[in-house]
């Protein structure tokens, strides 16, 4: 049996909150780590997460993408519109490369962990470590490839897409 997968113009409110939801546990989970330096290191890794998956990539990316105004997989084009003016959408491929600014809420808890396996190791820290790995590195992708990517009307164009 060959079912259609159904494009959305729209995505169910759910979506995005579940994506949400993961990003706020990567969050967490890289704060702690952080916060095993300093309280200053866990705040700015916490603002460099906010800045970046809610200010940046919606201006950088989110502006040229066809749900801009509309409830994306991540909502972030809904909040795209609320802050921003809409730009091409033709060159969403472009911009999309612009997603490495989101790079460092998912390496620098990794970073700074191998750090802190040489100042001051433990078990407690390896499940840390551990649990942020999964969360960050695979669960962020599975719910974006499994509830976002196939209903999506711009994965003929996204890099994302393109390159599973």
């Amino acid at each position: 049996m060959n079912e259609q997968i159904k494009i959305y113009d729209s995505y169910p409110w759910t979506t995005p909150f579940l994506e949400n939801i993961v990003w706020l546990g990567v969050y967490l989970l890289g704060s702690i780590i952080f916060l095993m330096f300093s309280k200053w290191a866990a705040g700015a890794y916490l603002g460099y997460c906010f800045v970046s998956m809610y200010f940046l990539i919606p201006r950088l990316v989110c502006t040229h993408c066809a749900y801009y105004g509309r409830i994306c997989h991540s909502g972030q084009s809904k909040l795209a519109a609320l802050l921003f003016s809409k730009r091409d959408t033709g060159l969403f491929a472009l911009c999309f490369k612009r997603m490495r600014f989101a790079a460092p809420v998912f390496l620098a808890p990794i970073i700074a962990a191998l750090f802190l396996f040489f100042l001051h190791f433990s078990w407690g820290l390896v499940a840390l470590v551990l649990g942020f790995g999964v969360l960050a590195l695979w669960c962020t992708r599975a719910v974006t490839r499994g509830l976002g990517c196939p209903h999506c009307k711009q994965k003929s164009v996204c890099p994302a897409c393109r390159n599973s």
